[in-house]
């Protein structure tokens, strides 16, 4: 059977643009009165290559039922799952949520709640009928190998335990900075406004690095304690 790919459309790609749009506008005006003018120019340079390398990212999904996979493709980076994995595929105005087996789930588009959208002309997602023809074909998959699915989820549960090690690592290090981020604003500006909303920032820093790095430790000590239950059952089994 031929292949079939679905896309983000035009349309929501020029609505996120505009939607990120505000948001970038609103990082040099941040560092501008409360971070550092050392950290200016660098970070707004950063926070552009970002906005642009996100607007022109291709973000693609394939179903190949001859192979039996779905490519999931985001810029240059792609992960071809096997149909057997799929366990749901959401599709919404603005996106597409593809979940597989070991509680990892891929967002395409910004999945905003959609309330933001509802004052805007009809906006094509581009991944309309996704949603059917992916739980079809996986369905179909399943049921013609129940054997290799079994096979892939045991394999799926321990690239998750793995990929739990890396998302602790991204965790940590993301609390750790905005706990830096917290400990350099400052009010670069005179005013009660100016001081209040520099307080807000230290807090919402703060806060946030505390939680993330928390995630991490959690993420962390579960992978720990799942890895000596299995090695103690399998202890238990060879005795």
């Amino acid at each position: 059977m031929p292949r079939e790919s679905w896309q983000m459309s035009r349309g929501l790609r020029a609505v996120t643009a505009a939607y990120g749009l505000i948001y970038l506008g609103l990082v040099p005006v941040v560092l501008r009165f409360f971070f550092p003018r050392v950290l200016l120019l660098p970070v707004t340079v950063i926070a552009v290559v970002l906005y642009v390398a996100v607007c022109l990212a291709r973000l693609q999904v394939v179903l190949d039922r001859a192979v039996g996979e779905v490519a999931i493709s985001v810029g240059w980076w792609t992960r071809h799952v096997p149909l057997t994995q799929i366990e749901r595929v959401r599709v919404v105005r603005s996106g597409v949520e593809i979940r597989i087996a070991g509680g990892v789930t891929y967002g395409l588009g910004p999945l905003w709640e959609r309330r933001w959208l509802r004052g805007l002309p009809p906006v094509r997602s581009g991944f309309e009928e996704m949603d059917l023809a992916i739980m079809q074909a996986a369905a179909a998959a399943r049921a013609a190998d129940p054997d290799r699915a079994a096979a892939e989820d045991a394999a799926s549960r321990r690239a998750a335990a793995r990929r739990k090690v890396f998302v602790a690592g991204l965790a940590s290090g993301a609390g750790l900075l905005s706990l830096v981020a917290a400990a350099v604003v400052q009010p670069r500006a005179n005013g009660w406004l100016v001081h209040a909303v520099a307080v807000l920032l230290r807090i919402y820093f703060g806060a946030g690095g505390v939680v993330a790095v928390l995630i991490g430790a959690g993420l962390l000590i579960s992978t720990w304690r799942n890895r000596r239950t299995a090695h103690r059952n399998t202890e238990t089994v060879l005795q």
